[in-house]
């Protein structure tokens, strides 16, 4: 089964530059936009649109989860409102408040949804319970992103990885050991691994031309 390659949107990168890079899914990370107003989002999407690349709706408003920007729950609703619509897939956080309504709207809209967890400070010591409450919301798949404090941890998350292999799981390592495990991670399992072309989005991200001279052919 091949990974599909991720790659993070910088509302700098031009359509032709992205449009050579063989990526599965464009990632639109609305947080980590320059403005927030809607007429600006959608003229994104329209103008991503053009590339016929399936395109990825992220709204972080949670410092917790990531985001860059804190927003409100209704700031939040409002937009994930206008974009779903636009988008193929949608990622909401399990720990969301508006985590069930998310998937309810996008499955009116046969839009596809991965739940995501995320953890900037540790590796949660039991991994399989918290993948037992992201299968209830019954999204089309979870996502995991965890800091590694050491090499232990980044194993549990491979024998989680190698063990979950034949569901849609997408899991990856944050820190000093994100480089290792988005090599390591999408050969065992994980479906999708995360790149950008200029600009981080998180740390242990590997940019594009680094990872597919890198990535180890999956074997599962």
């Amino acid at each position: 089964m091949r990974t599909k390659i991720v790659l993070v949107i910088d509302p700098k990168d031009t359509n032709a530059q992205l449009f050579k890079l063989g990526v599965g899914l464009l990632e639109m990370r609305v947080d980590l936009f320059p403005k927030l107003s809607l007429k600006y989002i959608v003229a994104q999407f329209d103008h991503r649109r053009k590339l016929k690349i399936p395109l990825l709706l992220t709204v972080r408003n949670d410092k917790k989860e990531g985001a860059r920007k804190a927003m409100s729950d209704v700031k939040k609703w409002e937009l994930l409102q206008a974009l779903i619509p636009l988008t193929d897939w949608v990622d909401i956080e399990l720990s969301s408040k508006l985590c069930t309504k998310t998937i309810a709207l996008a499955r009116s809209l046969k839009k596809k949804v991965v739940v995501s967890a995320h953890n900037f400070k540790a590796t949660p010591e039991d991994i399989e319970a918290l993948y037992k409450k992201a299968r209830t919301v019954k999204a089309d798949a979870v996502k995991f992103a965890f800091f590694a404090k050491n090499e232990d941890d980044l194993l549990r998350l491979i024998d989680f990885t190698r063990f979950h292999k034949q569901d849609s799981i997408i899991t990856m390592c944050v820190g000093p050991l994100g480089p290792l495990s988005r090599i390591v991670l999408p050969s065992l399992g994980s479906r999708w691994v995360y790149t950008f072309l200029k600009n981080s989005a998180v740390p242990g991200q590997l940019n594009i031309k680094t990872l597919k001279r890198l990535m180890i052919p999956a074997s599962y």
